[in-house]
């Protein structure tokens, strides 16, 4: 079993902040945990898991003019890098960066060392579908809101490229009925 703290999630959007320098910081703090943890303990330290949601949002390609031309996507993805692979370079951070834009993010972070496993989770097929439509269906059947002569299978049938958030999208509106 893996010696893991609980994870971390930090979604993207909020590591961005309208002070000079508290963006940079953030992303400092995102990893305080682990290199404090780090020094007092070495090899012996936890795995710190860092999920970063909507990475696209903080880690846009340099140079874009992301950060309304402040620059500051710019700092913020060279803060990431050094944190990745800088002089400190800590062996007790697991990152998992999720998008669903990755051709925004810059290259650098997607390189040998730093982000380099790269999954793509495409949509669901029809099993899938008929899987997440009885999960989100469920209190409906225990509370018979829903009728005995829903098709589940054919719905999963009928939503082919809907991704899972559609799909509960598609149930919660029928639900509003």
């Amino acid at each position: 079993m893996l010696n893991a703290r609980p994870p971390k999630i930090i979604n993207g959007p909020e590591v961005l902040n309208k002070y000079v320098g508290a963006s940079e910081e953030n992303v400092r703090k995102m990893f305080a945990d682990a290199e404090k943890e780090y020094k007092e303990k070495g090899d012996e330290s936890g795995l710190h898991i860092i999920i970063f949601d909507e990475l696209d949002a903080v880690c846009k390609q340099r140079g874009s003019g992301a950060g309304g031309g402040t620059g500051v996507g710019d700092s913020v993805v060279n803060q990431l890098l050094t944190k990745l692979d800088g002089v400190d370079q800590l062996n007790n951070i697991l990152l998992i960066g999720m998008t669903n834009r990755k051709d925004m993010i810059d290259e650098a972070l997607l390189r040998p060392g730093r982000l380099e496993v790269q999954l793509e989770i495409g949509l669901p097929d029809e099993d899938g579908r008929k899987e997440i439509l009885m999960i989100h269906t469920n209190k409906m059947r225990e509370n018979d809101i829903m009728d005995d002569s829903v098709d589940v299978q054919a719905l999963a049938a009928q939503t082919k490229n809907y991704s899972g958030a559609e799909i509960a999208g598609v149930v919660k509106a029928a639900t509003s009925f």
